[in-house]
């Protein structure tokens, strides 16, 4: 089994579009959360907080050239894919010129695997809901305001492979591609099946990840309807999420994408290469308790710890950090607590347990590509990663979540859980650079 290098980094959450901003908002336990208002008009939802990317421009934040396959032709999303990958791999070999040699001197030895989220409304819904509101060319928004079909901001211009696609036509990946659908583990899972092509000889170098948008009418309809978002309005956007807090009532939607550069650690080292981490081990399960439910004692997530763990070669006892899913729900928070002290231990036993979307919300496909970027950049920093807005901890959640603010430590090894909808669960073991 070969070692897996993190040699690049790419990142565009509500924390920042680059990883040094993002790092810094990191230490210094700032929130992204702001009124949904500025995405769409919420004068009919209850819920009014987000954590957008603002200030969002790819052509800014890219170049034309490199912009100009997606400028106006496909959806936010699709954006953030884009921009991580470009970034990450910009990362790891110095330019794009650099990159490029790089990946088709790889040939077949090089992979894409990212994760995307899918629209979940069905043909006949969407039907029936929004053929009424056609005429002609035209789309009615519903209030007198109306936009051509061909340019509505909610008309589907993602074909959930066109990222993978930009990539391999770029900078000549010639070898796997796969793109994963598992939900809120779906990022998580895509950096870690990224990780086994180069750790059991299929790759050399692996362009991993996860991109997701889904603040838009239809997404946040969606969720809204599930009973998943917090609809709370009696204090500032930064403080709606409350991940493990007894006062929690769902989490707050955020958006984004995330991509790591994988190399065989040989290779890496070989070219010079910066090493950022290193991915130990993945652990997958299903446990289809509830579509929008985790089982209460956490089964299904034990098992996707307890296999990153074997994976990684390593005793629970080497685990320094968790980095929780920790939405903020009722539920999952409960059940991802009780999951933990079932596998470490109590608090006595069980090491340091934060969630990050306090200040991130939840980038749903995204999510855990970017807390696996935020693990990476906290063993660097050696800090801890606050819980934010955890005032009055739930008695049900009773273990150090690491409240409000960070702490210096130095992890050498952390654990990133990433638990969706459906009962498909993914952890990661990522450790410090050797």
């Amino acid at each position: 089994m070969r070692e897996v290098w993190v040699t690049g980094l790419g990142i565009a959450c509500a924390l920042g579009t680059d990883v040094e901003t993002v790092a810094e908002a990191q230490r210094e336990g700032r929130s992204g959360a702001g009124p949904m208002s500025g995405a769409f008009d919420t004068s009919n939802f209850e819920v009014k907080t987000a954590c957008r990317v603002k200030g969002w421009n790819l052509g800014a934040a890219l170049g034309a050239d490199l912009a100009a396959p997606l400028l106006g032709r496909a959806d936010r999303k699709a954006e953030f894919g884009w921009y991580a990958a470009v970034s990450a791999l910009r990362d790891a070999f110095g330019d794009d010129a650099a990159a490029e040699a790089a990946l088709r001197s790889a040939g077949p030895r090089a992979g894409v695997h990212l994760a995307s989220g899918l629209v979940s409304t069905p043909v006949e819904e969407a039907e029936r809901d929004l053929l009424p509101h056609f005429r002609g060319d035209r789309y009615d928004h519903g209030s007198g305001a109306t936009a051509l079909r061909d340019s509505s901001p909610y008309r589907a211009r993602h074909f959930t492979d066109r990222v993978n696609t930009l990539i391999a036509r770029r900078y000549g990946v010639g070898g796997p591609s796969l793109v994963n659908h598992g939900a809120c583990a779906a990022g998580a899972v895509a950096v870690g099946l990224g990780a086994r092509w180069i750790r059991r000889g299929r790759c050399d170098v692996v362009v991993a990840g996860g991109y997701e948008s889904m603040i838009h009418p239809f997404g946040v309809l969606s969720f809204q309807m599930l009973g998943a978002l917090s609809e709370r309005t009696d204090c500032s956007p930064t403080e709606v999420s409350r991940p493990f807090d007894v006062s929690r009532d769902g989490f707050v939607i955020g958006e984004g994408g995330a991509v790591l550069v994988l190399e065989d650690a040989e290779r890496a080292r070989a070219r010079g290469a910066r090493c950022w981490g290193r991915v130990l081990g993945l652990g997958t399960s299903l446990d289809a308790y509830r579509i929008t439910a985790p089982p209460p004692d956490g089964y299904g997530a034990i098992a996707a710890m307890r296999g990153a763990l074997k994976e990684a070669g390593l005793d629970r006892s080497a685990i320094d950090y968790i980095n929780a899913h920790g939405t903020g729900t009722p539920l999952n928070d409960s059940a991802e607590t009780a999951a933990a002290k079932a596998l470490f231990g109590d608090r006595s036993q069980a090491p340091p347990m934060s969630s990050s979307k306090g200040g991130l919300g939840h980038a749903v496909a995204a999510a855990g590509a970017v807390e696996a970027v935020l693990c990476l950049l906290a063993m660097r920093d050696g800090i801890l990663p606050p819980t934010l807005n955890l005032h009055r901890p739930d008695p049900a959640c009773d273990l150090d979540h690491v409240p409000l603010t960070a702490r210096d430590a130095s992890p050498k090894h952390v654990l990133s859980n990433s638990f969706g909808f459906g009962g498909v669960n993914g952890s990661l073991v990522l450790g410090a650079p050797t």
